[in-house]
């Protein structure tokens, strides 16, 4: 950082005990040493809060990324395309369905018009057959009473 050698230390070293004297140097010494401790926990302070914030901003932008990746999941995604492609599909199967089901409701609410209706003309026809056997009674009879005066 600063470029100190040998030779400049060894003339602050002796400007320093003209200055300050022999006997109050290591006064002087253990001053300046408390005051470069000082000055060095400042900056490991300063040093460890900003490394402290650059990790969070790190661990924030991992966390994004983290939360992005899973989005990004490609089984989801292949699902949600999948499911997107398939609804127009899905659409018409329900169209069709609902085409297939309306006729046969139709068909049963006819049959049961028709069996509703089939009831009279059941009634209609039994009678008819009741009448028709009647006949054939009456001409087997005939036929038996004739046959046996003949």
């Amino acid at each position: 950082m600063f470029d100190i050698g040998w030779t400049e230390i060894l003339v602050i070293a002796v400007v320093a005990i003209i200055v300050v004297g022999p006997k109050d140097l290591p006064r002087m010494l253990r001053s300046l040493g408390r005051y470069a401790g000082q000055l060095k926990r400042t900056a490991g302070e300063f040093r460890s809060q900003f490394d402290e914030a650059i990790r969070e901003s790190e661990l924030d932008e991992l966390r994004t990324s983290l939360k992005d990746a899973t989005d990004m999941n490609p089984i989801n995604q292949i699902k949600d395309s999948v499911t997107d492609s398939l609804k127009p599909l899905e659409d018409t199967a329900n169209d069709i369905k609902g085409g297939i089901e309306k006729p046969v409701e139709t068909k049963k609410d006819a049959a049961k018009d028709s069996a509703s209706d089939d009831k009279p003309d059941k009634k209609a026809d039994t009678e008819a057959k009741s009448d028709a056997e009647a006949k054939a009674d009456t001409e087997a009879a005939a036929t038996k009473s004739g046959g046996a005066a003949s």
